[in-house]
């Protein structure tokens, strides 16, 4: 896969960095310690919550025959929205309602079954890796914010401005024809399908936390040398994670800047998406780029948003004095489908054992 740097890392250059990495980790061990606990925790209350269920839903649906239907339903959309091949459909769909890397999860799927092309694959990732409404509305709006209204403002610029993009990204392939698309692998029955779900969303799951707890522990890094008041520090941080710099915008009252990082999403959601595609020689760059006009763009229709609709902005920070905190988990809808999810995984493990030993 070829990155944001084209040319490879002199030698040298690698191992001064090794070891600088590996003095930090010895020098300042507890920043770093803390750092990747608030990674857990994030994880726990937020992450995990609002995200691992649309996981195990995004492979439930590449490996049932739901699928089927709803592309018959949605291809003819994106055919005319974006000029995409029908079978990106679903994908196109998870990538707004899923989170971050289940679009980009889905994506790699049809590029690995080569049902698209890279070129294809690319232009998908600019428009269909967003947060999804779980987080913005109930961890950013409401538990972050203390707004439902807000988290519903950002929700809407962040759709319109993927929108747009995939519109903008559409009109250069206008009257473009795709190759016949190759037949779909037969659906499986839902009861394996939902297995199989679960235990992808478990690996997918795994990689997200991974690359959230390095960047948790390089903001606390930074952090420790340079406080949380700097500015500048303010502004790495969202870029780096977009939940912690989501944090400290709010403390700094800037929705426009909460917009723009959660469309950006940090190169943490960046890295994230584009671990799926590690088999893969195509280049990134127009993902990069894409992400800041994403963030620019959204950043600009909540600015619009306040001035047409500033109740929003005074419900938010009217009474910030009182810190809120998001409480995802123990919300009686995500556990009861945690709940259904596990038993599923655990009664089928029997199952799996018994053809064995057939």
């Amino acid at each position: 896969m070829n990155l944001i740097w084209t040319k490879k890392i002199p030698g040298f250059l690698s191992a001064a960095l090794f070891l600088l990495a590996a003095t930090l980790l010895l020098a300042c061990s507890d920043p770093i310690r803390r750092g990747v606990i608030n990674g857990l925790r994030s994880c726990a209350y937020v992450l995990i919550p609002s995200l691992f269920p649309f996981m195990v839903l995004s492979g439930v649906f590449e490996q049932s025959r739901a699928a089927d239907y709803l592309q018959k339903v949605l291809g003819p959309v994106v055919r005319r929205l974006f000029h995409l091949p029908a079978c990106t459909a679903c994908s196109v769909l998870m990538g707004f309602i899923g989170g971050y890397p289940v679009g980009a999860k889905m994506t790699a799927s049809l590029l690995e079954q080569k049902r698209i092309d890279a070129k294809t694959a690319v232009r998908m990732l600019c428009f269909c890796v967003n947060a999804g409404p779980s987080f913005l509305i109930t961890a950013i709006g409401s538990g972050l914010l203390g707004s439902l209204r807000a988290g519903c403002l950002l929700l809407c610029c962040q759709w319109i401005s993927a929108v747009l993009i995939g519109l903008c990204l559409g009109s250069f392939y206008r009257g473009v024809r795709f190759e016949e698309e190759k037949e779909r692998p037969k659906g499986l029955p839902l009861s394996i399908a939902l297995v199989k779900g679960v235990q992808s969303g478990i690996h997918g799951m795994l990689s997200v936390i991974g690359y959230v707890l390095l960047f948790s522990a390089v903001m606390e890094l930074l952090f420790a040398f340079w406080g949380t008041a700097n500015p500048f520090i303010l502004l790495v941080s969202g870029l780096l994670e977009v939940t912690t710099g989501c944090i400290q915008a709010a403390a700094g009252k800037n929705l426009v800047l909460i917009g723009f990082f959660v469309s950006f999403s940090g190169f943490s959601v960046f890295f994230q998406a584009i671990s799926f595609f590690t088999e893969r020689d195509f280049s990134v760059l127009p993902f990069f780029f894409s992400r800041l006009a994403h963030g620019a763009v959204t950043a600009g229709l909540v600015k619009a948003g306040i001035t047409f609709f500033p109740q929003a902005a005074d419900t938010v920070f009217s009474n910030f004095s009182q810190k809120c905190v998001p409480r995802l988990s123990d919300t009686p809808l995500v556990a009861v489908l945690l709940v259904v999810l596990c038993a599923v995984f655990l009664l089928s493990l029997p199952l799996q054992n018994c053809r064995r030993l057939d």
